[in-house]
């Protein structure tokens, strides 16, 4: 009987110090929400642009190929927006064969670098040399490099589009958004306000640390 009055006198104060910090605005560490509560816009959308004659590879890169085995490569608004305003280092040299898989461009947010890699065998045929040094602003009208396909029309099968592209694009946010929750290093790295209704920080990868960035890239970045 001692132990259960005991328990039951712990009980009525953790709920009655629960309900004191809520007023207050505040949580106590047993009901504090859990980080996969997380409210950001990115993860939020209902839609995603899908340009006409566009495929997406899963490493996130975008291609519209031409009628001449030409095929423009950018990176998607998943993988620009993820990481903040992707701003580009570099790209594969012009006239380089590349390998599906090889390194295409490299990126940085914040301190933080970022590869991306190609989705198809080529040659570079050109690159945009406007995106060098330059935040992605709109990612289907912003192309990093013209590739010479060697191998497109016969794998177009491996790549999203239209539709299946919509709902791949969904899928990645929300893994997105339970990995963020998983890697951070603390809950306040995703906004000092995330749980009394301010906003949360608009580039949350830029919180993780290096070890989680090289996760994040075998996790979307993959091919």
């Amino acid at each position: 009987m001692v132990a259960l009055f005991v328990l039951t006198v712990f009980l009525f104060i953790l709920v009655l110090d629960f309900f004191v910090l809520k007023a207050q605005g505040k949580y106590h560490p047993a009901f504090e929400p859990q980080f996969a509560q997380l409210n950001l816009p990115i993860f939020e959308k209902e839609s995603f642009a899908i340009p006409a004659n566009t495929f997406f590879s899963t490493g996130h890169t975008w291609l519209q190929p031409d009628s001449n085995d030409l095929v423009l490569v950018g990176i998607d608004e998943f993988g620009s927006n993820a990481l903040g305003k992707l701003s580009i280092l570099s790209c594969a040299d012009s006239g380089k064969e590349l390998k599906r898989g090889d390194l295409l461009f490299e990126g940085s947010y914040g301190n933080k670098k970022v590869k991306f890699y190609s989705p198809i065998d080529g040659e570079v045929n050109s690159i945009n040399t406007n995106i060098i040094n330059s935040k992605i602003s709109d990612p289907y009208k912003t192309w990093g490099v013209q590739l010479i396909s060697k191998d497109f029309s016969e794998n177009r099968d491996r790549f999203f589009t239209a539709n299946d592209a919509q709902s791949w694009m969904k899928k990645e946010s929300n893994k997105l958004k339970s990995f963020i929750s998983n890697h951070l290093p603390k809950v306040e790295a995703a906004g000092t306000t995330m749980f009394d209704g301010g906003s949360l920080i608009n580039e949350p990868v830029a919180s993780l640390d290096e070890l989680s960035i090289n996760e994040f890239e075998k996790e979307f970045l993959s091919l």
